[in-house]
């Protein structure tokens, strides 16, 4: 899926920075900074959730802009939102994870305005795909300017 969503960019505009197809994931939470004793906690947290949810099929449906991204999102899917819920209580309940302003909303960030400016749609040769969901991945994230690198710390299978 990653490979066939890396032949999405469009290189050939200058004022995009398209992502690492290698970073490509649906943030199910942010934790924020943590210590080695934090990243322990969270890591019990995700072994604990993820024995619970069986692999599941997602279908990335549609190629939208929100202001300077261009992401790709999947269909409403009942079983990531209730995964998303149950590791989100999981993490609160050990005092982890950063609270979120705005409604979860799934989703793959494929390219970024170098600009700021606005991003409109720039993709006509995108298809809707489905994919298994058959894991939780616990990354670091390194930002440096203009980008983040993510580091595996940890995969969790579900099931």
């Amino acid at each position: 899926m990653k490979d066939y969503l890396g032949r999405l960019a469009r290189p050939d505009i200058y004022w995009i920075r398209w992502m690492n197809p290698k970073n490509f994931h649906i943030t199910l939470s942010f934790l924020g900074e943590l210590n080695n004793a934090r990243i322990t906690e969270s890591q019990k947290a995700l072994s604990e959730v993820a024995p619970y949810f069986k692999p599941f099929s997602l279908k990335l449906a549609a190629i939208e802009t929100h202001q300077d991204m261009l992401w790709l999102v999947p269909e409403d899917n009942d079983v990531l939102n209730e995964l998303r819920d149950e590791l989100k209580d999981k993490l609160k309940s050990a005092r982890l994870g950063k609270r979120e302003r705005r409604s979860f909303l799934p989703h793959i960030l494929l390219a970024k305005s170098k600009t700021g400016r606005n991003m409109r749609p720039v993709i006509d040769n995108f298809e809707p795909r489905e994919f298994t969901v058959d894991k939780i991945d616990l990354y670091e994230s390194e930002l440096t300017p203009g980008t983040a690198t993510h580091r595996l710390i940890e995969s969790y299978k579900l099931g």
